[in-house]
């Protein structure tokens, strides 16, 4: 929920479809705003042409590129904030 944005300790990584109404589009960019106010570290992207649930495969809502693409996001963040890489 939006209200516990203040108190956020870790790094966030937020996918969505820009057709999910759960958050809608619009709320995502509320979370955003709030998440900037507060000085929190995230990561958002937002997929054309994708909808809720667009990362499960036996869904009619699947999106082959999107969920790629967001997988690869996944890996990368954790490698980013949770790998033991020397580049930290």
């Amino acid at each position: 929920p939006i209200d516990y944005t203040k108190d956020l300790s870790c790094p966030l990584l937020g996918l969505f479809g820009e057709e999910d109404q759960s958050p809608t589009p619009q709320q995502v960019a509320q979370h955003e705003q709030e998440l900037k106010k507060y000085g929190k570290t995230y990561e958002f992207h937002v997929y054309p042409k994708a909808g809720h649930g667009f990362f499960y495969y036996e869904r009619p809502g699947y999106r082959q590129e999107q969920a790629v693409d967001g997988w690869n996001k996944v890996w990368a963040f954790f490698e980013k904030y949770l790998g033991t890489s020397d580049k930290r």
